[in-house]
Order: structure tokens, then sequence, then C-alpha cells
């Protein structure tokens, strides 16, 4: 199986992204949608924030039946923390796209994705909606991608095409996110549509499935988004036989595969990020000793900054990890750095800190960190924090 980092068609979805003049910055997209030409199977899963965006509550509310004919994101404003309005604004968008599809409102999931407690412009937004709709069209993914991205540097996309059920079957998405990337459900926006007959309980469980190998194993900052969704729907439209057995799970391997890729995308794309990292930690008791270690080591500021730097500090690594609050016998511990042995039995590898901090220098590499305790693996992404995440947060409204 082959994911590309690029779009596709997907039979049974169009595309679009508009410049709806909801951004400052003008003639910039920021309005995008996604139609099913008939109801398709959707599942979606959303953050565990306690502070939670207007889209969020109405999506989630207009997902409970497992059917959706369209979504529609803005970027600019997150519509979070705007009340009784905010709601009605999201319920009001949503309808907006509905009246042009000719169908019930709870069949669109709306998004939203920017400054927290500033509402858009509704005028604007439906006037969008009017030439989104205009514009649809299967091979625009990319003008979505565009649309709904906010301090990212770029869109981000992937897909794959597998042979299931008799049928050749596509699976194509997008997903938008640089900082406030540290989900524990999916990431800050991503989309993932396929053409393969499934049903929407068979979507939600393959949804869960791939969130702690894909979405739940990245960061960026350590923090969690407001409006974090992910959507995955079902067009049917590749007329493929039930899937069930070797080819259900061939599907959501596939599934799985477009999500891996985007999410080490927001990654490589973080604010500022110049290096994407990945954090493996061997040898806990028990996965949830190794994800705690992994996530202090890929969260610490001083870790990330040394990352920036090219710095094998070990020093570091060993403080972030000691924090997890998880047993370690440092006699035993072992640190690698881009495949170079920095550390073991006690003491640090002096003499091997000149070659790590040479392979630091690549744009990607690993850390490995064996605890030597048991058999329980973690592995999260992470990236390193530069003066430029400063300078991007110390201005992001003003």
């Amino acid at each position: 199986m082959e994911v590309r980092l690029e779009p596709a068609i997907v039979q049974g979805f169009r595309f679009a992204g508009v410049a709806a003049g909801l951004r400052k910055e003008p003639g910039r997209k920021d309005l995008g949608i996604i139609v099913a030409d008939v109801l398709a199977a959707a599942a979606g899963v959303f953050t565990t924030n306690r502070v939670k965006a207007a889209p969020v509550v109405v999506a989630q509310e207009h997902l409970r039946g497992g059917r959706l004919r369209g979504v529609a994101v803005n970027s600019g404003s997150a519509n979070c923390f705007t009340g009784k309005r905010g709601l009605k604004l999201a319920e009001d968008s949503a309808a907006s796209l509905a009246r042009a599809l000719s169908c019930d409102a709870k069949l669109i999931a709306p998004c939203s994705t920017g400054v927290i407690g500033h509402p858009y412009d509704l005028a604007k937004y439906r006037e969008g909606i009017t030439q989104a709709v205009a514009q649809l069209d299967a091979g625009a993914l990319a003008d979505f991608a565009a649309a709904i991205i906010t301090t990212d540097t770029r869109p981000k996309m992937a897909s794959v095409r597998l042979k299931l059920g008799g049928a050749q079957v596509t699976i194509a998405g997008c997903a938008k996110g640089a900082g406030m990337v540290q989900p524990m459900m999916a990431t800050m926006l991503a989309f993932i549509v396929t053409d393969a007959a499934a049903s929407a309980a068979q979507l939600r469980t393959i949804l869960k499935a791939l969130l702690p190998h894909s979405f739940n194993a990245i960061t960026v900052d350590g923090d969690m988004s407001t409006n974090d969704t992910l959507l995955l729907i079902a067009s049917g439209a590749a007329h493929n036989r039930a899937l069930a057995g070797r080819e259900l799970t061939a599907f959501a391997n596939g599934v799985e595969g477009v999500a891996a890729a985007l999410a080490r995308e927001l990654v490589r794309d973080g604010e500022g990020a110049t290096k994407l990292v990945t954090i493996e930690v061997r040898g806990a008791r028990n996965p949830r000793e190794a994800e705690r270690v992994a996530r202090e080591i890929a969260n610490s500021p001083l870790v990330k900054t040394a990352f920036f730097g090219c710095d094998p500090n070990f020093g570091r690594i060993a403080m972030a990890a000691g924090k997890a609050g998880v047993a370690l016998d440092l006699d035993r511990l072992e640190v690698s750095l881009g495949g170079i042995k920095i550390a073991s039995r006690g003491a640090l590898n002096v003499e091997a800190l000149a070659a790590a901090s040479e392979r630091m220098k690549a744009p990607e590499f690993g850390l490995v960190i064996d605890l030597k305790q048991g058999k329980a693996v973690a592995r999260v992404t992470t990236c390193d924090l530069s003066y430029d995440y400063v300078k991007i947060n110390a201005e992001y409204t003003t």
C-alpha cells in the first residue's frame, strides 16, 4: 500500500474552497465545502477540551444519525466562547449549505478554525457558500484544503488506492493544524473521504482504532484545540461488495495510512518547526507508562529547544523522562539520538555526542529511550521549538 501526499478524485464527492472575505487578508481562501452527491455514511471524533467551540457541539449532534450530505468549514474564526450567539451562528451556517443542497440542516457538519472569541460575518459566509456551491468539482480537494488552513504554511493532503470487494477504492483526506496540537481524539481539523461502501458503525470502529497510531500520537506544543474535529465519510460510489474479514482489515489499514500520513505532516509543518522527531520509548512495564514517558519528552520545551539547536543534551531528556512519574532504573537506561547511543549503563557516552549532534542536523530523526523494564512500546511524533514559534504566537491576534 502506497500512501501519496497528494489529493485524489474520490467518487461521490465534490469540493470547493473560496475567498468569502471572512479573513483579514484580501483574496485568501477562507471557506471550504465537501459535498456528497448522495447521503453518505459518516463518523467523527471531536475535542475532549472542556472549552468546546459551537461548531463542535452542533457537528456532534448532527452526526448522531451516522449520515452526512456535506461539510462546511471556515477559517479565521473559531466561533468558540461565543455563547448562544455562536451556537445559532453554527446552526445557521449549516443551514446555509443545506438550503443550497436541498437537504436537512442536520445532514451538514459545520466546522470552524481561527481566533477564539470572535464570531464571523454570517452574510459573507452565506455569500461564500453560494460561490462555493457554484464551484464544486471532484478535483478540487486542494482548494478545500487551502481554504481551511490558518498558521499552516501549506495544505496537507494524502491519498491511497486499493482493490477491495471487487472494486477500485480510493481514500483521500486533508488536515490543518500547526499549533495548539496535542489532541486526545484527532487533530485540529481533519477530513477523510472514501468511495468505499462501508457502514457508519464500521467507520466509527475504524476511527477509534486508528487514533492511537496517528492523530493521538502527535504533539507540536502540548496544547489541545477547542475545535478539534476528525470526520470520516464514505459515499459507497465504488459499489464494492460488503467489506468483511481481510478486506475490511485492508480498508481500515488504508484509512489509518492516510490518517498517519496527515498526522505526520501536521507536525512537520508545526509552527516554526525545522525538525520532525519521533520519540520512541521501549522496554516499559506497560503501554500507559511508555506513553507517559514519551509525551513528557515530546512536550518538554527544554528538550524541543535542544532539538532546534542540534544539542544532544542528555540531561534534558533524562529530566523529562524522570518527571513522568514512572519508576526508572538509571543503571539500565539506554538513550540513542539519530541512531547514535549517547547514554547507557548509567553513564553518558561523551565521545558519541559530536556524532549525535551531526545526526540532529537532519530534518527528521529519532530519539529512542529503552527503559529495559518490560516489553511495552510507545511512539509520539513531535517537532523542535524555534524562535519562530514564539513570534507566531506572540502576535497571533495583534
